[in-house]
C-alpha cells in the first residue's frame, strides 16, 4: 500500500501533525542578532502558523504585543504579520529615542 504524507500521521497517539513550508530569516536593524520565522500548516487544516526564534522584549516600553497565529490560508499574509507585530514594537521603541539592542532579542524557548 502506498501512503500519502497526511495519511502516514492519522494514528491516534499522533497529535496535531504540521508541515513545514518555508523559512525566512532577517536581522533588525542595529541588532546583530539573527531572527528566523518559520511557517507550517498543520495537515488537516488551512491554518498558517509562524514560529519565530526570538521575541522582541522592549522594558522601557512594557509588554510586546502577543504573537498570533494566522487563521489565513496565506503564507504571505501570515508572515506579513508576525513581521508587522516585532517591526511596529521596534519602530516605536527608536521613535521613543531609545537605542536598538541585542538584549531586546529573548531567544524563544518553544522555537525548534
Amino acid at each position: 500500500m502506498s501512503w500519502s504524507r497526511e495519511e502516514a500521521l492519522t494514528d491516534p497517539a499522533v497529535k496535531e501533525p504540521m508541515i513545514f513550508v518555508s523559512e525566512f530569516r532577517f536581522n533588525l536593524r542595529d541588532i546583530p542578532t539573527e531572527i528566523t520565522m518559520r511557517i507550517y500548516r498543520p495537515l488537516q487544516s488551512s491554518r498558517i502558523i509562524v514560529r519565530r526564534s526570538h521575541n522582541l522584549s522592549i522594558p522601557e516600553l512594557g509588554a510586546p504585543p502577543a504573537a498570533k497565529e494566522s487563521e489565513t490560508g496565506s503564507e504571505g499574509e501570515a508572515l506579513h504579520g508576525a513581521v508587522d507585530e516585532m517591526v511596529r514594537y521596534y519602530n516605536e521603541a527608536r521613535t521613543k529615542g531609545l537605542k536598538p539592542d541585542a538584549s531586546w532579542l529573548v531567544p524563544n524557548a518553544n522555537f525548534a
